[in-house]
């Protein structure tokens, strides 16, 4: 698809997001900002950049009240907004919420625990007017108390956020914390034997969940991508980062199906293929293409196929069709077969506007230093 036609779906995607009711912060904000950010850099339109800088204006002006979930907040977007405003009540505020992050408590391995009373079976947030909206009602008195977990998208939201901010400062303090989050995530969420990222880690039981969710190996394998782009590339310390990197996007290939999609449990057939994990995979393999950390001959086959797959998928609006709502944890792969679908999310059209944006940066460039891939 030529590059005019990508940045005009880029903007149809990125509009869809706007109006949406941002909660400032909770788990979608940082790939919803991200793909906006994206959206400017795509088509150098800066209404994008604009709303997220607005946005995290506001967000300043309530830190001193953090909500429950401001451990969420889109950290390597507000940097991103930094180095283009150069607006230094930014910079403070991203020392502020390091500072916030680094001081909650941690697991025995070292993993920071940022949700303490995790609800088990909590149904999504559909509108009234969605077709599931009662039955997934009727189930909220199922909801169970899990305790203490750490999900695998929190691999989003901490070590990319403190490796961005080493990046800007300098400041080795981050640069540890950067690895030491990321390092302990992988140690808990990484399972060797099936290769891939599971949803979350639950204190009681000290052990994984036991399910692949799709998008939740995206959140891992971006948080992973963006972790490496904001350290050193000759730290080798982040070895085993990248080492995981690659054994998790070999193993997505490998689980790719014919039609350039992904099942939301990845090793359930039986389970739907839902949409933003296509988009999240060609993101992170595109990236991970220009970086040399994987073969393009061997990945960028993948990327086309899901590329293929989102074309497909992509409503004439611009809307990413068969993205599922909001997924609590659960124990059960049936919590997973039955989440609804089709809303506009950031977690959706996110994740589009940034594959978008860098599979067209893939068919252009030969890497981003300037050598082969």
């Amino acid at each position: 698809m030529p590059e005019r036609e990508l940045r005009d779906l880029a903007a149809k995607a990125a509009d869809l997001m706007m109006p949406y009711p941002w909660k400032v912060w909770f788990w979608g904000d940082s790939i919803g900002l991200e793909g906006l950010l994206d959206a400017t850099e795509f088509t150098g339109d800066t209404k994008y950049s604009a709303f997220v800088y607005g946005l995290f204006k506001a967000w300043i002006a309530r830190e001193q009240c953090r909500s429950e979930f401001d451990y969420t907040a889109p950290g390597v977007a507000l940097l991103r907004v930094f180095e283009k405003t150069r607006d230094e009540a930014l910079l403070d505020a991203a020392r502020r919420h390091a500072r916030y992050m680094a001081g909650f408590r941690k697991t025995e391995s070292g993993a920071a625990v940022r949700y303490e009373n995790a609800a088990f079976e909590l149904p999504p947030a559909l509108p009234p007017d969605h077709p599931d909206y009662e039955s997934w009602r009727e189930m909220a008195d199922r909801v169970k108390d899990g305790g203490p977990c750490i999900f695998v998208d929190s691999m989003h939201f901490d070590a990319p956020f403190f490796a961005a901010l080493y990046q800007v400062t300098k400041d080795e303090e981050y640069r540890q914390l950067a690895l030491e989050n990321a390092l302990s995530q992988i140690d808990i969420l990484y399972d060797p034997k099936d290769g891939l990222f599971h949803h979350f880690w639950i204190e009681q039981t000290r052990t994984r969940n036991g399910i692949a969710w799709g998008r939740g190996n995206g959140w891992g394998l971006l948080g992973l991508v963006n972790t490496l782009e904001h350290l050193p590339a000759d730290d080798a310390a982040t070895g085993r980062v990248r080492e995981v990197l690659k054994k998790v996007l070999g193993r997505m290939a490998q689980l790719q199906e014919p039609n350039g999609g992904w099942h939301t449990v990845l090793t359930d057939p039986s389970s739907y293929i839902e949409s933003s994990i296509a988009a999240f995979m060609a993101s992170a393999m595109s990236r991970a293409i220009l970086h040399s950390w994987v073969r393009r001959e061997v990945f960028g086959p993948v990327v086309e196929s899901a590329m293929e797959f989102l074309f497909e998928n992509i409503r004439p609006d611009g809307l990413l069709d068969g993205v599922s709502y909001e997924t609590f944890p659960s124990m059960r792969v049936e919590h997973y077969r039955r989440m609804p679908r089709g809303g506009v999310v950031p977690w959706g059209q996110g994740p589009l506007v940034a594959a978008l944006w860098w599979y067209a940066q893939m068919q252009t460039t030969t890497t981003l230093d300037g050598g082969p891939a």
